[in-house]
């Protein structure tokens, strides 16, 4: 596992690998040792993402790059998630707010000179063990109490954190299962507790809330890139779920690291 972009061992890396820039950095990955060679892609905090075994990683006009890069272990794995883990999807962006809040712990302990070679595969293997259990492919049955399965959240929240910046209606969520829009509302509220076009706004919010601890993040760009269609509205439901403004919450979260 790398703290740095520059390293050129990152492209040596016999492993799957989990890419999460910060700051300003923007990596740019390409290629694959198969047959099929992945498309060319851009990620940029508070954005991560799975590249697979061959993919090419650079940086793009930064002359100072910082993230993180973690080489995943499917032999940490059972069988059946070395499985799932193989499923995880590739050559795509997502948020993941457990994945982002794992590169700020890292990026803390790493600054304090706490972290070692140790600390640093125990990491990488907990973030192998979540993408499986997370994003991989598993059986979920729907049982009498279970209305949807694991799998079916994870796909919903999946397709949420992907589109999180667009028009999200609960019609497209009920579509990933195969379900009408009432009887999806009703399941999702069941599982979770929270009505789906709910759950979409506070995701919404917990988005906003990564990208203000991105200092180089415009505050004017935060409520566009989390799906909000004015500033205004951005600020009165941030403000609603949060207790405060975007800028004071910004600003405490720059006082607090100061």
């Amino acid at each position: 596992m790398n703290n740095a972009f520059t390293d050129g061992g990152l492209n040596a890396m016999q492993a799957p690998r989990l890419v999460i820039p910060t700051g300003s950095t923007v990596a740019q990955t390409a290629g694959g040792d198969g047959p099929r060679r992945g498309p060319s892609i851009l990620i940029s905090a508070p954005f991560v993402a799975v590249i697979p075994l061959g993919a090419q990683l650079a940086t793009v006009g930064d002359n100072d790059p910082t993230g993180w890069v973690i080489a995943l272990k499917p032999g940490v794995l059972g069988k059946v998630s070395q499985v799932a883990f193989d499923a995880a999807p590739k050559w795509s962006r997502f948020w993941d707010p457990f994945l982002r809040e794992a590169a700020d712990t890292l990026g803390a302990l790493h600054h304090a000179e706490l972290i070692d070679a140790a600390c640093a595969d125990a990491f990488a293997d907990v973030v192998s063990v979540y993408i499986a259990l997370r994003y991989g492919h598993c059986a979920g049955a729907v049982g009498p109490d279970m209305p949807l399965s694991r799998q079916m959240l994870t796909r919903i929240e999946a397709f949420v954190h992907e589109h999180i910046a667009e028009t999200i209606l609960v019609e497209q969520l009920a579509v990933l299962v195969n379900m009408s829009e009432s009887n999806f509302a009703r399941a999702f509220k069941t599982v979770t507790g929270t009505p789906p076009h709910r759950y979409v706004t506070l995701e919404r919010v917990r988005f906003a809330r990564t990208m203000l601890c991105e200092e180089t993040i415009p505050l004017v760009d935060v409520g566009a890139r989390a799906g909000f269609k004015t500033q205004q509205h951005f600020t009165e439901v941030f403000h609603r779920y949060s207790g405060v403004t975007p800028r004071a919450f910004r600003l405490a979260h720059r006082n607090a690291g100061g």
